[in-house]
């Protein structure tokens, strides 16, 4: 059971990297990404592994996963604010999704949920400050 532990507590640093090596705020990241890597692990081992019951509770969190690991490069490396602003409210509003479909199964992996919920909160009010305060130039 270590194995399967693992791996899916580091999953989610994979696609962080990248974010790490961009962003300020490594130590937080690395908070959020092993507390929803663990919850995910406490879901698929209460679930019995990758069945038919874990497909909408892991299939959200592989939603929510993408979408984390995509919003890094559009925002500080497109610098796409509305796009980026955009896919951060889905991304808020997946991981919402996912706590709700998680609780039922464990209530310690939806709690493992929180600090990174309220994190997007945070952030997606910053994304939509630097968008708002930086209008895109218009092409003539």
């Amino acid at each position: 059971m270590w194995l399967p532990m693992l791996g899916m507590t580091a999953l989610p640093h994979l696609g962080g990297l990248y974010g790490g090596y961009v962003t300020p705020f490594p130590v937080v990241w690395t908070c959020l990404y092993t507390g929803m890597g663990y919850g995910s692990y406490l879901v698929w081992k209460e679930l019995g592994g990758f069945k038919e019951d874990a497909l909408v509770p892991l299939g959200l969190y592989g939603l929510q996963l993408a979408l984390n690991w995509t919003w890094t490069p559009i925002f500080f490396g497109a610098h796409k604010l509305k796009l980026a602003l955009m896919e951060i409210i889905l991304l808020t509003g997946t991981v919402g999704a996912t706590m709700v479909s998680w609780y039922p199964i464990s209530r310690t992996a939806t709690l493992l949920m929180a600090p990174y919920l309220s994190w997007l909160c945070l952030a997606t009010c910053l994304n939509y400050s630097i968008w708002r305060d930086n209008p895109e130039k218009k092409e003539e």
